[in-house]
């Protein structure tokens, strides 16, 4: 897992969390104007895809697509973005290379509650899930943070082609986590088209849940609260 990240705005309470090294940050423009914005948006598509000059037109097709999302995302209250890049098989040490690289999305938001308690709220999440047309399995469940809901859920995609229907299907493993004593909840949410990564991105996604603080860190060592040691984040490059 990488250092702490703290997460806070005018409207949001603070909280901290950690991510495994093999998420990539992807801007969402909160706080910055737009010329900064762009700026962010340009090193994250060099970051992609490197610096070679034939690959200028993918870099500038990412930056567009990856920008009008992250605009659409922090508009329903997205805090952070990322791009997660998971190598299968393979060894640590590099000898052998891996056998193919998985991909998810990992989008972490604030959405408003009309309850303050987390244990009523989290009953309410659950129920609520159970009768949504999205389907899949929601369960209560209980983090270091406070009680919690986890629901799975499956969807399929078709594209017309002009040789017929293309489908695809994707997987989505949501966390929710009431916030303490406010009428908010975190939703911490993965998805894949790697559906056969399934248990493993479940894996991924207990393990940055289990991170969830509320309260920043300067506030938690304030209060005396020891603190995460975490490694050192290794290079991000991407697969």
């Amino acid at each position: 897992m990488g250092a702490d990240t703290d997460v806070a705005g005018e409207n949001t309470t603070a909280f901290r969390f950690q991510v495994q090294h093999e998420f990539h940050g992807i801007p969402l423009g909160l706080g910055v104007d737009e010329d900064v914005f762009d700026a962010q948006m340009t090193d994250f598509a060099r970051d992609y895809w490197g610096e070679a000059e034939e690959l200028e037109p993918l870099r500038r097709l990412l930056k567009a697509m990856y920008g009008a999302n992250a605009r659409q995302l922090a508009a329903e209250g997205a805090v952070y973005h990322a791009l997660g890049v998971f190598p299968i098989g393979g060894t640590a040490d590099g000898a052998e290379a891996p056998e193919r690289v998985s991909r998810c999305t990992l989008v972490m938001s604030v959405r408003d509650l009309e309850v303050t308690d987390p244990g009523l709220a989290a009953a309410g999440i659950a129920e609520w899930l159970g009768r949504t047309s999205v389907g899949g399995e929601a369960h209560l469940i209980t983090l270091p943070a406070g009680p919690a809901v986890v629901h799975v859920s499956g969807s399929r995609a078709v594209w017309e082609q002009e040789r017929g229907e293309e489908e695809r299907f994707f997987v989505r493993i949501e966390v929710w986590i009431p916030f303490p004593d406010q009428d908010r909840v975190l939703l911490l949410s993965l998805s894949t088209p790697d559906v056969q990564d399934l248990f493993m991105y479940q894996a991924v996604l207990a393990d940055v849940a289990d991170t969830i603080a509320f309260g920043s860190t300067e506030a938690a060592h304030e209060a005396g609260e020891p603190a995460v040691n975490a490694p050192a984040p290794h290079p991000r490059t991407f697969g």
